[in-house]
This record gives C-alpha cells, structure tokens and sequence, in this order.
C-alpha cells in the first residue's frame, strides 16, 4: 500500500490531489442540485483541528466534508478502500490515515494485513497530524450508518485525541463537528447540506470535567462529541418521524421570510425546533398546536408531489409557493439563458446520456445496501466517466488520424473538446436542474385557479400557526 509520508504537508502543491478534489466537487453537482455549508460556526484557520462528522451517505459524506471546511482534511479511512493500486496513490494524495475495523477482520487477515500494527500506526499519524497543525476528519460512527439518528460512537478517535494530549505530542486541539444534511440523500437533483457547528477545546473541556469532579476519560469525550454532532444533524427515532421532520423543515424555510439567509441555510437552521415538534407531536400528550402543524405541512408536501417535485425539497416548495402567487425563494434560471443554453446542454447530453446509465446501471448491481447505491455511482462511477472520455478522445483521434484533416489545428481543437466534456456535462446537468424548476411552476399554474387558492390557504394557514406557536407557552414553534 502507497501510504502518505511521514512529513506530509497539506499545503504543498499535489495535481493529484487538486484532480481528486475536481473530481468529487464535479461529482457532487451532477448528483445533487445544490450544495450548500452553512457556517454555524468556525474552523480556525490555524492549528490542530478535529473535524468530526456523521456518515450515513458514505462518499458524499467525504467530499460535503471537503467543501465544509476551508483547510485540507486529512481524514481516518478504513485501510480496505485503499489497499492498492490507484486508490493506494489517493490515498496517499489526500494524506488519508489507514486504519481497520472489526468489520473488515476476515479481509484483512486475507490480505495479510496486521490490524494492531496498522491502527498502532494510526494512532501515531494522528498525533504526528495534530502536532503539526493539521486538521483531521472523522467519522465516529465507525462507518456508514443507515440510520435516522447518531447512535454510540466508538471511543477510539476520543482515545487518540486524549492520549495524544497526555504524551505533551500536543498541548490542545479544537474540535469542530459537521453535519451531512440531505434532503433526500438517494434522489438525483436533490439538495445537500453541510452544517458546520461551533468549535470548542479538549483541553478546556476537560479542565471543567477536572475542576467539577466529573468524569473527563474517554467514555466522557465520547460522549462530548456526539453531543456535539447531535448540535449539527437531522435525528428521528424512525424513518416515518425522519420524513415528517423534513417535510415540515422544507414547508416552513420556504413559507419564511429569507430575511437576509438562504434557502437551505433557513432549513437548516430549523432542525431543532423541527425536531421538538415531532418530539411534541409523537408524544403522549401532543399539543393542539403540533397536530394542526402536521396536518398542513402534510398537504402542502403531497402538493409539491403532486406538481412533481421532492417532498421534503424546500427549494420545490418554495417553488410551488412562487408558482401561486406567494412570494418565495424560488430561484428560478432565466428562461433565456436556459435558452440559449439548449444546443450545448443537447450536445452535452447526447455524450454523457449513454455514460450516466451506465454508471447507473453499475451502481445498482453492485449495491449490497440503500446508500451502496450513491456510493457506487460516485466511485466507481467517477471511473467509468474518466473511461468514457478517454475511448472518446481514442476515437475521435483515429477517425482524425485516418483523414486528410489531421493539422496541428485540429488536434489542438480535439484536445480542447475532450477536456471540455466535464464542462459540457455541467452545462447539461444545470440545464436540466432549470427546465425542472421551471416544470414544476408551469404545471402547479395550470391547476384550476380553486385548487391554486387551496394551496394559498394551506401556506397561510400554517404561517398562522407557525407564529402562534411562538408565543409563550410552545417555544418549539419559535422562530431563530
């Protein structure tokens, strides 16, 4: 395995990594209509950092991670993604530290790998890491979890983290959690969301732990930052309660005034309270107040459906709203430019058309599992298309070689077309993220005008609802 030097500087200049870090933000737009981080709070520019997120979407995770913060994440990654070849060499890129797990016992005695040497090893690169000011990413989790909700976090990252401090190997380290939001996190076209939350001391926190008679071990920190990825992440005690939460959160970011915040940044914001509203509405003794909430939301959700949208989109429902009159983010592309977009989007389409099946089609036979499916459209997916691009231009050069028009010009011009494709295919991709937009207004205004009042009614009546909620008595209707 190629794994990265003992002196690996994120800071230095890598084309490998550059291309890798291309790729996956590539990746991600053609997958998902909008990314967006919202900065809840800060990763300090300097300094050792400990970027902990959640993993219930596998890759995706991974690059949302590397658009969340504005430094290079070196991140813990199981040993087996990497074990050889070209995924050894990215490994090595990206200054990814190795590690195993119990899970992946049987492989790696297969492949002749010593797990206790190897997490050893880890254990040593994440100090060394910290010590020289780096910022590490984890998922505590121990893996991908398909799960509503962060259950227990393994204590090994908390061990590396207090050992490391214990050692003098560091004098502190700040810990940022992230959170991998999706609004539908399988849908293509669907909207992704990194939150990231506000920073704190280990060493502070453990001072106060000390200073109190509290516990400040491993278990202690364990549960310190899961607290803290709590902070960050959408949580449902099952899927039923999961989808209600973001149906509600995307009804009512869309139905508020963007008072200077977007969309997403709106939605995303609205998790807690959204959160004790389902808590309020499943208990034993829920308020008039959630039932009257649900019961609109659940409406304005199967209309969004119904005029082909995502039902926990809030982009689409702030659509549904503007297609009737209310006013909304809708962010709509002028027609004009999608216009003027079409020949090129066309071409675009008719190249990665046939490639995106294929990708598709590969992701679903390998798929063991739900989020398998994402993960292998964006690797080996990522592979395919970079296969694809090069038969191309292997074609397209024959057919040139065996003309009479073979000029240095039209080399150079079949060079330029064949690094152009990934453009073209963002042209496309958007394109047709616009026409869809524009598709859901058009079909949601040739409703009957009685059905458009309805949707009107609903909107209003649960803005209603969602500012009497405010009032004393059921702050978990308040607004931020």
């Amino acid at each position: 395995m190629v794994a990265p030097p003992a002196s690996f500087d994120p800071t230095r200049v890598s084309l490998l990594r550059a291309f890798l870090r291309w790729s996956g933000r590539r990746s991600l737009r053609w997958f998902y209509r909008d990314i967006a981080v919202v900065p809840m709070g800060v990763v300090p520019g300097t300094g050792p950092v400990l970027f902990v997120g959640n993993h219930p979407n596998d890759v995706p995770d991974v690059l949302l991670g590397l658009e969340a913060c504005p430094r290079h994440v070196r991140y813990l990654a199981t040993i087996s993604g990497g074990a050889g070849g070209a995924a050894a060499l990215g490994y090595a890129a990206m200054g990814v530290i190795p590690v195993t797990r119990i899970r992946d016992a049987r492989k790696m005695r297969a492949m002749g790998i010593d797990m206790a040497a190897v997490n050893a090893e880890a254990e040593r690169r994440v100090s060394q890491a910290l010590a020289a000011g780096h910022v590490v990413g984890v998922f505590p989790q121990g893996g991908v979890h398909d799960v509503p909700q962060i259950g227990r976090l393994r204590t090994g990252v908390a061990m590396m983290v207090l050992k490391a401090i214990d050692t003098g190997a560091i004098s502190d380290v700040t810990v940022v959690p992230f959170g991998n939001q999706y609004e539908s996190p399988l849908t293509v076209g669907s909207d992704a969301i990194a939150v990231v939350g506000a920073g704190w001391s280990v060493r502070a926190w453990r001072d106060a732990q000390l200073a109190c008679g509290a516990d400040a071990g491993v278990s202690a920190l364990t549960e310190q930052l899961r607290a803290s990825l709590l902070s960050v992440t959408r949580n449902a005690p099952d899927w039923e309660a999961a989808a209600e939460r973001d149906q509600l959160i995307a009804a009512v970011a869309a139905a508020q005034p963007s008072s200077g915040s977007s969309l997403l940044d709106r939605a995303a914001r609205l998790v807690p309270l959204a959160e004790r509203h389902m808590g309020d509405r499943r208990s034993d003794a829920p308020t008039p107040h959630a039932a009257r909430v649900h019961t609109f939301v659940a409406e304005l959700s199967q209309m969004v459906h119904e005029a082909g949208g995502v039902r926990a989109s809030a982009r689409d429902h702030a659509r549904l709203l503007h297609a009737v009159g209310l006013a909304a983010e809708a962010a709509l592309v002028p027609r004009t430019r999608l216009l003027l977009q079409t020949p090129m989007a066309l071409l675009g389409w008719m190249v990665h058309l046939p490639i995106f099946l294929v990708v598709r089609r590969v992701a679903r036979r390998k798929a063991k599992a739900r989020t398998d499916v994402v993960s292998y459209t964006f690797v080996p997916g990522l592979q395919i298309v970079t296969a694809a691009y090069g038969l191309l231009g292997v074609a397209a050069a024959a057919l040139l070689a065996f003309t009479d028009r073979a000029t240095p010009l039209a080399w150079l011009a079949l060079l330029a077309l064949v690094l152009g494709l990934p453009a073209l295919a963002d042209v496309a991709v958007s394109w047709r993220n616009g026409w869809r937009g524009h598709a859901l207004v058009w079909r949601v205004r040739r409703w009957p005008a009685s059905r458009r009042a309805e949707v009107q009614r609903v909107v209003e009546a649960m803005r209603g609802e969602w500012h009497r909620g405010a009032a004393p008595g059921a702050p978990w209707l308040g607004s931020d």
